[in-house]
Formats: C-alpha cells, structure tokens, sequence
C-alpha cells in the first residue's frame, strides 16, 4: 500500500498527454489468475474506463471469479444495484401523492447507478505507453457457494497497478497485477492481460496541441 501511495505522488506530479488519455473511452476484456490464503481464482471481466483528465480515468468494472473452492463471484459497481432500487422507491411515491420524495429519491438513485467503482491516475511514458495505478472502491461481488447454494451479497475493491501499450492509435494490450478483497474473505493478489479498444476523441486534448 505504502509503494502504491508513492506511485501516485509521484504521477501526480507530473503532466501527462498521451495516446490513451487523448480518447475518451476505453473499454478491454481482461483476465487474471490470483490467489489467497485458502483459495485460487480465475478472473474473467470487462472493464470500461471514461477518461475525464489527462491523468484521470473512472473506471466500470464487471467480473466473474471462479474459485478453486466451489465459489463464484460476481463484480459489478456497487450502484448498480444501488441506484435502480432508489428510482424504484421514488416511482413508488407516485401512489402516496409526495412529489417531492418521489423527484428526491429518483435523482438520487440515477445519479448513484452512474457512479463508477473506481479511479484510475495515468501517467504516460512514452508515446505508445502508459502506466496507470487504480483503486477500485465502491464495489459488490454476489457470491454464490454452488455445493450449497447458499448465496450473498458483500461489498468488494481492489487496488493495483496496469500498463498499457496502444497499437495503431485503438487497440491497446494492457498487463497488470492487482490485490482484490471481499468483505470476510482474505486478500487476494493476481496478475493478467486485457485487450482492448480506444474511441471517441477528447476535445480538451485538440486545443492543448501546440502550434507546428
């Protein structure tokens, strides 16, 4: 933790423009192989990413986890959920006559499915690179025992660190390690690849290009 903190100070420090924050989306599927101190896990995702600054990413991530012990999670941001259940009490208040509640709650709950699980800090190191720390923390997994059937709803983030090579101004190749918790579950540490595709041009990064 204390390594990736002084990651972040370091990228924050400098100004960062490069082929991957030039676009405005990027969206990879990905997989990692991890484990913890009782089990090993299979992590198959997608994972979308709104760049909003030159150094800032937000990030969606939606995973499956497969684990060695019979376990199945399911990831998704935690507003997801969140979110559609508070449209659903605000269009409730339809039959009670509170206009008032009902616009509040309703609001709230599309701005809340909105949210992203997590934020991304890119630092660019070349004109093809990119070098990005991330935490994810406002997650759920849905966990699902399969030999019982018994099933639960906890709170998840990660934390970890990805690189990112851009072949022909899209496509992007992006290795990465990551420490992943879930609520009464221990740590877990894995490493993957995703493979992805860039698109939609910043108009922020059209005025910063200097003048030829």
């Amino acid at each position: 933790m204390k390594t990736l903190l002084l990651i972040l100070t370091i990228i924050l420090s400098f100004k960062s423009n490069g082929q991957l924050t030039n676009q405005l989306f990027n969206v990879y599927g990905k997989y990692s192989y991890g484990f913890n101190s009782s089990t090993t896990y299979n992590n198959f995702g997608l994972t979308g990413e709104l760049i909003v600054h030159n150094n800032i990413g937000v990030n969606y991530n939606f995973d499956l986890i497969q684990r060695s012990d019979n376990f199945r999670q399911i990831h998704t941001p935690m507003g997801i959920v969140g979110g559609p259940l508070l449209i659903a009490a605000g269009l409730a208040n339809v039959f009670d006559g509170d206009s008032t509640s009902r616009g509040g709650l309703a609001l709230v709950g599309i701005v809340m499915f909105l949210l992203p699980d997590g934020v991304s800090f890119h630092q660019n190191i070349g004109y093809r690179w990119d070098i990005s720390p991330y935490a994810n923390v406002l997650g759920i997994d849905f966990i699902k025992d399969r030999t019982t059937g018994d099933s639960w709803i906890k709170y998840a983030c990660s934390f970890g660190v990805r690189g990112t090579y851009v072949l022909k101004d899209r496509i992007t190749f992006s290795p990465f390690i990551e420490t992943r918790k879930t609520a009464s579950i221990p740590w877990g540490f894995g490493a993957g690849f995703g493979v992805g595709i860039l698109f939609g041009e910043r108009d922020s990064y059209e005025e910063e290009q200097p003048a030829q």
